[in-house]
């Protein structure tokens, strides 16, 4: 059991360093997404940022608007390039696989500062 206390999950600290990259780029495309909801767009697919825990990460995901807003209705859920849950560390596993994304959903630690983060939607997260 490692020093988190969860069994196969990574430290704290590291699982909170997870879940603030990820809440770092899905700020960022909940901004793309509104402006493709106020410019009609929500029936062509949307470039999303894969919202990995690679702060390198400059990986696009192509999906509808109302795909993406059915991930963001779980505030542990995130869009990944497929392959790309790996850099959670152990902190998600993925719940969804489509063709050209996953879903993953933060689970322990990461996935209370995920709910954490989310619910303090329109402030700035800095990590």
């Amino acid at each position: 059991m490692g020093a988190s206390g969860d069994r196969g999950l990574p430290d704290r600290l590291t699982q909170e360093r997870v879940a603030r990259n990820d809440a770092l780029f899905r700020d960022a495309n909940e901004r793309i997404g509104r402006f493709a909801a106020e410019n009609d767009l929500r029936e062509d697919p949307v470039p999303f940022i894969c919202e990995c825990a690679d702060r390198r990460c400059q990986e696009i995901v192509r999906l509808r608007v109302d795909e993406y807003e059915k991930v963001r209705s779980n505030p542990r859920w995130f869009v990944n390039v497929p392959g790309h849950q790996v850099a959670a560390l152990g902190a998600a596993t993925v719940v969804e696989r489509h063709k050209e994304y996953v879903v993953v959903e933060k689970v322990g630690h990461a996935g209370e500062v995920a709910e954490h983060l989310a619910s303090r939607e329109g402030e700035i997260v800095d990590g």
